[in-house]
C-alpha cells in the first residue's frame, strides 16, 4: 500500500470512528430518555423496555466495532 493509499484509508477509518460515535450518542440518548420516560409512566413499560434493550444491544455491538476501527488506525498511523 502506498503512503497516499494509506492516508486515504485512514480518512475512511476516521470517518467511521465519527459515525460510530454518533451512533453511540444516539443509542445512549435513546436509552436514557426511554428510561426517564419509563419512570414517568406515559408509554407502556413494555414499549420502553424494548427501546432500552435495543439501545443497549446497539451500544454493545458498537464497542467492538469501534475498537477494531481504532486498532486499524493505530496500525496504519
Amino acid at each position: 500500500m502506498t503512503r497516499d493509499d494509506q492516508q486515504e484509508f485512514l480518512k475512511i477509518l476516521r470517518a467511521h470512528v465519527d459515525t460510530i460515535a454518533i451512533c453511540e450518542a444516539c443509542a445512549t440518548t435513546t436509552r436514557d430518555l426511554a428510561a426517564e420516560v419509563r419512570r414517568g409512566g406515559k408509554p407502556s413499560n413494555d414499549a420502553l423496555e424494548t427501546t432500552v434493550s435495543e439501545a443497549e444491544r446497539v451500544l454493545a455491538e458498537l464497542g467492538p466495532v469501534r475498537a477494531e476501527v481504532e486498532r486499524l488506525i493505530r496500525t496504519l498511523a
